[in-house]
């Protein structure tokens, strides 16, 4: 069974948070939001005029989002705010990735103006078929990676992942194709897809090819300093140039024009380098981001670049559905994040943080004394050794993880091994393979659902003879083919001599006790007793063989039907009704088991999730009797 994630981006303005069922068979959106960064109240601690950190108060608006919508326990990856990582492309004289990632931390050594011991880093390896070795650095501060860390982990979430926006934007777009190449181009180049993502503070610039990225640029500019110049151009304010910018900015304006110039030399310089370093030709221009959204900003950039240029659309696949009729420039690096969250990410800082540097990086700060006394060799074998075992430990983990849930959706018990699998197959051989062809299709699976959520009398009985029946009661047709009338614990009512059922006496009418059938004879000492009385709400139901009743108002609002599991959302205006529904499903032979779900109260009724085992496509779906209701 797919497993929901939850991929966040820390926008410097704005919160994105998307989430995305993944499995094997690929991932799919379930919803995607954004919500504007509003620092908390609780932080600060220095009164009306402390300053908030950026980063705590984009942290702090995503974990309100998450409690908003109970996403909490999901398995969480977050992509840090825009700027936040520094990219670099080094070059092997191999090609093999095992063999550059023993190398990468001593070529790493001054790429970078701090330290390397103060950054988290992580690489990729770039493939061209070129012969090449090379390999995509991505660094962020470590002191950001543990205050990230440690605010969620905090928070109890479940962090799994951190990467950065360029990062997370091409794995959104891993499945996406690139054209091909135009006609008269140079002979030995490959085609290349350029995605620019306007952001706040900065714009990310990523190069992507058939194989995955190739280059990623981040430029420490964005729209607030576009805002900044325009606000001075048209003689605003920062506010009113915002607003003058969202409601008429267009880039027939020859001051717009002037305020990007410095965005599209970017773009020019990082084509010219992709081409010379690469061998790849810019074909497309692929925008994100607040900015991407400026009117006539696509038409513009193709006339000064040639290219074709349009906003970023990820591509329906097998491996990512659900995509297709969303607007992404704004949250293609959340989308990106939960993907990476559920599948096997590009780059994850967050795991290099946990584990890097150690004993490679004490190897790297001791090199000279070690040398001196003449056991590099023996060292460097060690690093090599460590290396290779944890990222065999880790790539072991994950397939073994991914292998027990698998199997324990097939199997229904979790296996570890290729062997064990074997023996839980070989346990099929000589089996009624016609068994396993399906009799049914899901619409009978359905009809199945439907009839043990029904009524089990008539869903409109609110008269006889014109009297208007208590809560809880329902008509019936009796063995005999006439009119019953059934209590709420599914009872048929007694009649008295008169052939009138004989109702309790405590039970409450609406509007007063009626005449006729429904009580004492019209009239008499027990009119006008109860007027004034507040009607009541449905009465209990304490039977739970009684089956769905009419006034239990039972809704569906979701069904799902896969293979071996019914994902039910329903609704009623009793909490026993879960129970009820429960007993009548598993009275037919193909049904496994029941979870029930949580009961919540929403604006009076009673609102609750089941989830059903089943095998109701190849199995029997005979009725039998009623089991013991304790499940779940």
């Amino acid at each position: 069974m797919a497993q929901k994630f939850v991929g966040i981006d820390l926008g410097n303005r704005k919160v994105k948070v998307a989430v995305v069922t993944a499995g094997l068979r690929g991932a799919q959106v379930m919803h995607v939001w954004e919500q504007e960064v509003r620092a908390s109240s609780s932080r600060g601690g220095g009164g009306a005029g402390a300053q908030v950190d950026p980063l705590d108060a984009a942290i702090d608006t995503a974990l309100r989002m998450l409690d908003e919508r109970g996403l909490r326990h999901l398995p969480t990856g977050v992509a840090l705010p825009g700027g936040s990582g520094s990219y670099r492309v080094l070059s092997f004289p191999f090609d093999d990735p095992r063999q550059i990632a023993q190398a990468i931390s001593f070529e790493l050594d001054g790429q970078f103006p701090v330290p390397i011991e103060e950054l988290a880093t992580d690489h990729l390896p770039i493939k061209l078929g070129d012969g090449r070795g090379r390999a995509l650095v991505v660094a962020a501060k470590r002191a950001t990676i543990e205050h990230v860390s440690a605010r969620l982990q905090l928070a109890d979430i479940d962090l799994k992942l951190i990467t950065t926006g360029a990062l997370a934007i091409a794995q959104a777009l891993a499945s996406t194709p690139v054209p091909g190449l135009r006609a008269g181009a140079a002979p030995g180049l490959q085609p290349a897809s350029l995605i620019v993502d306007f952001g706040h503070k900065s714009t990310e610039l990523v190069a992507l090819g058939n194989d995955g990225p190739i280059a990623a640029r981040s430029m420490r500019r964005g729209g607030r300093q576009l805002l900044r110049e325009l606000s001075k151009a048209w003689g605003l304010d920062m506010a009113a140039a915002t607003i003058a910018l969202e409601r008429d900015g267009n880039t027939e304006d020859p001051r717009v024009r002037q305020a990007l110039q410095p965005l599209l030399r970017e773009i020019e310089h990082t084509r010219q380098w992709v081409k010379s370093e690469f061998a790849c030709e810019i074909v497309e221009l692929r925008l994100s981001g607040g900015v991407a959204r400026l009117r006539g900003l696509d038409r513009w950039l193709a006339t000064e670049t040639g290219l074709e240029v349009g906003v970023v659309a990820p591509k329906e696949s097998g491996a990512l559905r659900q995509v297709q009729g969303r607007d992404w420039t704004g949250s293609l690096i959340a989308l990106g994040t939960a993907v990476a969250t559920g599948r096997r990410p590009l780059i994850q800082l967050h795991d290099a943080f946990d584990t890097g540097g150690g004993e490679g990086a004490w190897f790297q700060q001791h090199f000279s004394t070690v040398a001196a006394l003449g056991v590099a060799i023996l060292a460097f074998a060690t690093v090599d050794s460590m290396v290779r075992v944890k990222a065999a430990e880790r790539e072991l983990d994950a397939y073994t993880a991914e292998l027990e849930h698998e199997t324990r959706t097939v199997f229904g018990v979790a296996l570890d091994n290729s062997g064990a699998v074997r023996t839980k197959l070989g346990e099929a051989e000589g089996g009624d393979v016609n068994g396993q062809i399906p009799e049914r299709g899901a619409l009978e699976v359905l009809e199945l659902v439907t009839k043990a959520a029904t009524p089990k009398v008539a869903a409109s009985a609110s008269a006889i003879d014109g009297g208007q029946l208590p809560p809880g009661f329902t008509t019936g047709v009796g063995s005999d083919g006439s009119t019953t009338i059934i209590g709420p614990d599914g009872g048929v009512l007694p009649l008295d001599p008169s052939g009138n059922p004989v109702f309790p006496a405590d039970v409450v009418y609406p509007g007063g006790p009626p005449g006729g059938l429904l009580g004492g004879p019209p009239g008499g000492e027990g009119e006008g007793e109860t007027e004034g009385a507040v009607e009541a709400g449905p009465s209990p139901v304490t039977d739970s063989n009684a089956g769905i009743l009419a006034d239990d108002q039972l809704l569906l609002a979701s069904v799902e039907i896969r293979n071996l599991k019914i994902e039910l959302n329903l609704s009623a205006t009793r909490a026993t009704a879960q129970d009820r529904l429960g007993v009548r499903l598993r009275q037919y032979g193909c049904i496994r088991g029941i979870t029930k779900g949580m009961i919540k109260d929403r604006n009076g009724r009673q609102s609750f999730e089941m989830s059903v085992d089943h095998n109701c496509f190849t199995g029997s779906v005979a009725l039998q009797g009623a089991t013991d209701d304790g499940e779940g």
